[in-house]
Order: C-alpha cells, then structure tokens, then sequence
C-alpha cells in the first residue's frame, strides 16, 4: 500500500516508522501495535501521512497528543520564525548557555542581525535559525553556505568559537557533510541522533504553547509577547492576566502541571 508524503512523493506504507513516532510519545511497543492495529481498519491505498497523523491523533490521550504531534506544534509557531528564534534560545539555555537573541553585530565587513548569541565558560558562539511552517521541507546546504559565510566575518571581531544551525525540520545529506567538515553545529529533527531537537525538548519538558488546547487568537497574541514555552503559562501568570484576561489560568495551569509532571 503506498502513502503520499507531505513533498508529494509516494512510498509504501512502513508500519515500523508509526510504531516508533507512537513510542516516542511514551507508548511501550505492545501499546503502539495495538493503535497501529485499530488504524489498520481507516488505511487505503493513496492516504496521505497527514490523513494517517489525523487518525492517530484522534485516538490518544490528552499527554500523548502533545508529544506525538509536537513536530506540527513547533511549525506552528509560524509562520515566520521570530517566536521559533525565542523558543531555540530556550532550548539553549537549558543546556547551560545565556542568550541573547535578535543582536545585531558588526563584523569586518557588514554588520549583521544575529538570532541567538550564546556564551557559556568565557566563550562566545553564535546560533543561526531556519524555521520552515511547512513539512517535508529540509535544510539546504544553501542555509549552511551563508550560515558560514557570516560566522566567518564575525569570528575575529567577536572571538567567535563555533556557529550553530538550528532548524525544525531535517537536514539534507549535503548540510551533514559540509557541517561536519567546517565544525558546524547542528540541531534539527532527528539530528544528531544521540541528542536531537524533540530530545531536548523532551528531557526538558520545553514542549511550545502550540502543544497546548487554546484558541488559535489567543496563542497568536502569546507568541507577540514572547510566551513561547507551556511552562510560562505557570511561571508569568501575572503577566498572562494582563494579555489574556478572559483566559482560565487556572484550569489552564492544571494542564500544563499534567503535562511537564
């Protein structure tokens, strides 16, 4: 049976990849054959993944829908990639690092709007960010190209010691490669694969407010105000009230405790 991929490319239905995207929300194996099983029934030859994810989705629970679907709630703090920038900065500083995001710096030629300056143990890093809001897209070495070019016109005026590319979705062969050879740093979906983005994300309980049930106005106002992670909903309450008065922050609260344990 062949499924149609977001990129429009056919290729045959895989029950193993659902069983590992099922397991990756929590599920241990026996659990995920059983949905897998239940989802046999709704297949046909020609769906595409999305219909596939729909139907998944519908038959988890509250948590595991968070974390299965946290690929779409990340595109979702689209559709440009300002909020994505804030919540890459939070993904660093839970590895240890300070940010500092959107600075602009002058390097030995032209000056330049950083997205994410990172500095930890007296040494300074600088993280570029690729935000697609659409799946199927990945990471072209064009992006790792310029990603370098700039670093290098800011590495002797900053005492620059390494650039990160960091990006939501995957990235091509040809960006492993060049990142590799030129020591860049790269962090994206399922790469590197000892420590990719949805692992951080899931060690440290950074899932976005996009994972969250809440109307689609109110998440668009939130991301204006730079709330990015489910765990503001808890930390700036008072700030919350002022945005978003009508909201339940209490209920709200409850969920988002369920969520992070």
């Amino acid at each position: 049976m062949l499924v149609i991929k977001r990129s429009g490319e056919r290729e045959q239905y895989d029950p193993r990849k659902t069983r590992a995207s099922l397991m990756k929300s929590g599920m241990s194996q026996s659990e995920a054959d059983a949905i897998i099983e239940k989802l046999r029934i709704h297949l046909y030859d020609g769906i595409s993944t999305e219909e596939i994810y729909r139907k998944l989705n519908m038959m988890l629970d509250a948590e595991r829908k968070v974390k299965f679907g946290l690929k779409k709630a990340i595109m979702n703090l689209g559709p440009d990639g300002y909020a994505f920038e804030t919540f890459t900065a939070k993904i660093f500083e839970s590895l240890g690092y300070e940010t500092k995001i959107r600075q602009m710096v002058q390097g030995q030629c032209v000056q330049h709007e950083v997205d994410v300056v990172l500095l930890k143990d007296g040494r300074k890093e600088t993280v570029e960010c690729k935000f697609h809001n659409s799946q199927g897209i990945k990471c072209s070495i064009q992006t790792a190209l310029y990603t370098f070019g700039r670093f290098l016109d800011l590495q002797n005026i900053e005492n620059l010691e390494r650039v990160w590319l960091v990006t939501n979705t995957r990235f091509s062969s040809d960006v492993v490669q060049y990142a590799r050879c030129m020591n860049i740093g790269l962090l994206g979906w399922r790469y590197p694969e000892e420590k990719s983005l949805e692992d951080i994300i899931e060690e440290h309980r950074l899932y976005p407010i996009t994972a969250m049930d809440l109307k689609r106005s109110d998440v668009k106002e939130l991301l204006c105000h730079d709330f990015v992670l489910a765990s503001d909903l808890v930390d700036r309450k008072d700030e919350i009230r002022r945005v978003l008065p009508w909201l339940d922050i209490s209920r709200m609260s409850k969920n988002v405790s369920a969520l992070l344990g």
